[in-house]
């Protein structure tokens, strides 16, 4: 069967044998990213010039890493392969929202990118419209807890909905609407979890740590209801699947992905910020034991 996709905007027999290495899309969101990098990397080179010794070359590494991801997930023959499998088009997303965005995050892109714009740009008109109350209260109220996660649950859910789901999968500006938000609403929900310098880390890690295992569970409940799902629930029931597998088998291995894998990613992170808070912890330690014996602080009883 023939069918019209907006991932590729061209028409795809349901088998991979139609998609090839040469199938590379360009998905506007992808603009986002790879401008930041530009900028980033213009302005990485002019702070490290002046002596800057705050972003080391490691950090350079995880952004660009980040973008490459979304790379892979916007432009790649990924995209393709997610007009005819819901396998694919999960760990699209999942590629998206729990890796592109926290490694660029970890990046901390904020202020070599904004060296990195032209100098009139920058003191003429960026810096002044970021210091407006409005702006900075409108960002206070975004990178909230509360609004992070709920922005990634309530993306996460409403895109998996069948009939908004279908509407991304058919029609190629709702898709690219779909990727916009899942960006979004990752950035939102990772950046508090991450919180790059120099915006301060007012969120206690035992705080982060709950945030990343309460999203985990509509992640979890989401993919198990697909997994467990008794008939197709998307356009791909159109289709004849592949690899052997049906539609539904198709639809069970994705849910399953999104389950296992995305509830991994929430541990790792969990995981990770578990031990930067522990490693925090230990390096209190001496200076508390010094305040001790100092006098400064009391002697516990």
């Amino acid at each position: 069967m023939q069918l019209v996709y907006a991932h590729g905007a061209a028409a795809h027999a349901a088998d991979f044998a139609h998609v090839t290495w040469w199938d590379w899309t360009l998905d506007p969101t992808f603009l986002v990213p790879l401008l930041l990098a530009l900028l980033y990397l213009r302005g990485y080179r002019r702070y490290r010039r002046l002596g800057g010794w705050r972003f080391p070359r490691w950090r350079v590494g995880l952004l660009l890493g980040g973008v490459l991801v979304a790379a892979l997930a916007l432009l790649s023959p990924l995209d393709a392969m997610a007009d005819i499998s819901f396998v694919f088009h999960m760990v699209q997303h999942q590629l998206l929202m729990m890796v592109s965005v926290p490694l660029i995050l970890l990046g901390a892109p904020f202020v070599p990118s904004i060296r990195g714009l032209p100098r009139a740009v920058r003191q003429g008109w960026f810096v002044p419209f970021a210091l407006t109350p409005a702006v900075r209260a409108t960002v206070r109220l975004l990178t909230r807890p509360l609004v992070g996660s709920a922005a990634f649950v309530g993306v996460l859910v409403l895109w998996h909905m069948p009939y908004l789901y279908d509407a991304a999968l058919f029609n190629e500006t709702v898709h690219i609407l779909e990727h916009f938000t899942f960006v979004v609403a990752a950035l939102l929900f990772w950046w508090k979890v991450v919180t790059p310098y120099p915006f301060p880390a007012t969120l206690h890690p035992l705080l982060r740590m709950a945030m990343l295992f309460a999203a985990s569970i509509p992640n979890n409940v989401l993919g198990a209801l697909i997994t467990f799902a008794e008939e197709p629930l998307y356009g791909y029931r159109f289709t004849d699947g592949f690899w052997g597998l049906s539609t539904l088998q198709d639809q069970q291995l994705g849910g399953l992905l999104m389950w296992v894998m995305g509830g991994m990613m929430f541990m790792l992170a969990l995981t990770v910020v578990f031990i930067v808070y522990a490693h925090e912890e230990l390096r209190k330690e001496p200076r508390y034991l010094l305040a001790v014996r100092e006098g400064k602080v009391a002697r516990p009883a």
